[in-house]
């Protein structure tokens, strides 16, 4: 049903580009900082007895993946609906599903699996990072 409705407002109402930006804004202020992996392999080092210190670094590696990828699409999204960059297909993938609330493939493939829509999984990646921390 999304797919089919128009993406131009009339009236009174936000335009389509100012929910996608507060939208945007709104996860951009919610996603957690990036790991210090460094920091991490430190303080639990990687030892053959210690098997699950590798797969928390392994775990560290992929959230930070992820977020690195979130961070750039969201900040790349805002420039292309102000004009400063070019809307590529990929970024206009990432915009269409903000404003639709599900979750952009482009995170989905970096992150975890779910089928949650964008809101709940926004929460569910909260909590994960914050059990990692």
């Amino acid at each position: 049903i999304l797919a089919i409705q128009p993406r131009a407002t009339k009236g009174h109402g936000r335009s389509r580009e100012e929910v996608i930006t507060d939208i945007a804004n709104g996860i951009e202020k919610r996603t957690p900082a990036v790991f210090d992996l460094e920091a991490i392999k430190k303080k639990f080092p990687t030892d053959y007895n210690e098997s699950m210190n590798t797969v928390l670094a392994q775990e560290i590696i992929k959230y930070n993946t992820l977020l690195v990828v979130m961070k750039s699409s969201l900040v790349d999204v805002k420039k292309a609906l102000k004009g400063e960059v070019v809307m590529s297909d990929e970024l206009e993938k990432v915009s269409i599903s903000l404003h639709d609330n599900l979750v952009p493939g482009l995170w989905a493939e970096k992150g975890f699996l779910s089928m949650k829509p964008l809101a709940s999984w926004i929460a569910d990646l909260n909590e994960r990072v914050d059990f990692l921390t």
